[in-house]
């Protein structure tokens, strides 16, 4: 079977898929492979789909093949662990570690064939798992494959990228909308209008509320996307995984959708401060509105941070309202 078959529809004419699928065919894939892109469950379809083509398996079955290894971040800080000498059982490192990877992947394979391992959130690697598995690309175990999963390459090491095949899965088609999305901006918008013009005199307190009520249904929208893709996502999971590893993925969710509806609001901004320009050209000081960007791209760093969602929002809309209520 293709891989192009076995890959959501909406990729099955892209490049990548393509050359993927051509390399496939001509046993040129390639030692390490890092597939990048906004869309993080696309990227595991298709790193899943290629290891079921390897090990003569499918994309629904191939993570329980006895050769097929995964690593993901653990724990309330998501990192890639090496794993410690502490936690060694019987000469064996513990489970979901580098350190374990790495070793399974020097034993002769269990079927015979190939070995595959996904790293997923490749860019959750700690220091000393970085190095570890740089090591191993430097001196790849016979007869194996190994993806990289991130939606954020550049967090990687530079000479981990250059060791490996770079394939970015087209990101168009991979957002996740959800029903009240459209709603909730055209309100934004709304409130971003009511500020230009100013608030009239007992409107001040009207223009607080209903920031606050911003925040809110963009924390439900956010929560109700992340439960979605989370559920979907269970059916496929290992039973295996520990509740760390459980905790990790379902965090790793809501930092993705986090980071597509913040990017939503920027674009929502600038393009409503153009359209604002375009009518009136002395009506939007381009100061204001680096000043609404430089806002929320440093709500954006304290959330990376694990600042709280909510605190990190209200901070957000509450310096929009001075911003565009102070503009000169």
């Amino acid at each position: 079977m293709q891989l192009s078959h076995t890959v959501p529809s909406e990729l099955r004419d892209c490049r990548a898929v393509h050359v993927l699928e051509r390399s496939l065919q001509n046993n040129r894939l390639g030692h390490g492979i890092l597939l990048h892109g906004e869309s993080y469950s696309y990227l595991c379809e298709i790193a899943e789909a290629i290891a079921g083509y390897l090990l003569g398996s499918s994309k629904d079955t191939a993570l329980s093949h006895p050769d097929c290894f995964t690593l993901r971040p653990s724990g309330r800080a998501r990192l890639i662990k090496i794993g410690s000498e502490s936690e060694r059982r019987q000469g064996e490192w513990p489970q979901n570690s580098m350190r374990r990877l790495v070793n399974d992947l020097q034993k002769t394979a269990n079927q015979g064939g190939r070995k595959v391992a996904i790293v997923y959130e490749a860019d959750r690697m700690n220091h000393q798992s970085a190095n570890a598995f740089l090591k191993t690309l430097e001196e790849p175990a016979a007869e194996s494959t190994l993806f990289l999963i991130t939606c954020r390459p550049y967090d990687l090491l530079d000479t981990i990228r250059s060791r490996c095949l770079n394939f970015k899965i087209p990101t168009e088609t991979a957002q996740q909308i959800h029903p009240d999305w459209i709603t909730w901006t055209q309100q934004y918008r709304d409130w971003l209008g009511q500020l230009i013009i100013g608030p009239k005199k007992g409107q001040a307190s009207h223009l607080i509320f209903a920031a606050y009520g911003l925040n809110l249904r963009f924390q439900t929208i956010m929560s109700e996307l992340s439960e979605k893709s989370l559920q979907e996502q269970k059916s496929t999971q290992p039973e295996s995984l520990s509740a760390d590893e459980k905790s990790a993925i379902e965090a790793g969710i809501e930092r993705r959708f986090r980071k597509q509806l913040l990017s939503e609001v920027e674009k929502e901004t600038v393009t409503y401060a153009r359209d604002i320009e375009a009518e009136n050209p002395d009506c939007l000081p381009v100061q204001a509105l680096n000043q609404a960007i430089k806002s929320l791209e440093n709500v954006t760093q304290l959330l990376e941070l694990n600042f709280n969602l909510s605190a990190a929002l209200e901070r957000f809309f509450l310096q929009s309202l001075k911003i565009w209520t102070g503009r000169s």
